[in-house]
């Protein structure tokens, strides 16, 4: 049976519905100096090595993000830069600032900014604790809010279909990658 033209914008639909999975990459920021002023604190040396141990297993996993968003906070632009670097993402992803990765975003900023963001196979979104954790949580739908815990430098990744249930993929922790 010949393919009709209706046929072939079927098929493309299909794919391009099931290209709506979206994975959604949650990365605490790595281990950062103290400081007097909490927006402006660097990456410490043991942070940068977390980063680019972090990039190095995205690699070898063969993740490339298509889009990156960060907190504007030093530390958290300094881990997503690395990471990006480090992964082979820096050329795919273009690093945004997003308020809503602030620890003083409300749930309701953060869901709706999220929820608006544009279509995207790989997302890094770079954040705080608690926060962070408090959002993955309430994604996976857990009623206890505080059983995510996300170290310094830790990554999960959740998959989102079609943007509704998610299912948590890995979570991985810089002790676990030797740093």
């Amino acid at each position: 049976m010949a393919s009709s033209p209706a046929g072939a914008l079927e098929t493309r639909s299909y794919l391009r519905y099931t290209a709506e999975t979206m994975r959604l990459y949650f990365l605490r920021h790595a281990d950062a100096l103290e400081g007097a002023n909490d927006a402006s604190r660097s990456l410490s040396p043991k942070g940068k090595k977390q980063s680019r141990a972090l990039g190095r297993f995205l690699k070898r996993a063969g993740i490339r993000f298509d889009a990156a968003y960060t907190s504007p906070l030093v530390r958290a632009r300094q881990t997503a830069a690395i990471v990006l670097e480090t992964s082979g993402s820096a050329d795919t992803a273009k690093l945004t600032l997003a308020e809503a990765l602030l620890n003083e975003s409300s749930d309701f900023e953060f869901t709706r900014w999220l929820k608006g963001l544009p279509e995207a196979n790989h997302v890094l979104l770079v954040g705080h604790a608690p926060a962070l954790a408090q959002r993955l949580s309430n994604l996976m739908g857990l009623r206890d809010a505080d059983i995510v815990r996300l170290p310094k430098g830790g990554l999960a990744c959740l998959e989102a279909e079609d943007r509704g249930e998610v299912t948590l993929k890995f979570l991985i922790t810089p002790k676990a990658l030797g740093v």
